[in-house]
């Protein structure tokens, strides 16, 4: 995904939901919404970048996107729970 793209868009997709991911987080901004807006560029963007994100921790930042895994994850169980009502 980095060499496709760069590291720059990279890392403003990854700033971007890391703050959708903040917002969730502090309750202010609502999963309805965020499900209803961000799901599928969520999922594919996360799962391409997880990688990235993994080996960033790995040299030490070990915060990295955390938010943005917080939105993936958070997206995950709706998507599970709403199967489940099913």
């Amino acid at each position: 995904y980095e060499k496709k793209y760069g590291w720059s868009e990279v890392y403003q997709l990854g700033i971007f939901f890391e703050g959708i991911g903040v917002l969730l987080r502090r309750k202010l901004i609502d999963i309805e919404l965020v499900d209803d807006l961000f799901t599928a560029p969520v999922k594919l963007t996360w799962e391409k970048v997880k990688p990235i994100a993994e080996e960033l921790r790995k040299r030490g930042l070990l915060t990295a996107w955390e938010w943005f895994e917080y939105l993936y994850n958070e997206l995950q169980k709706r998507e599970q729970a709403l199967q489940a009502q099913k």
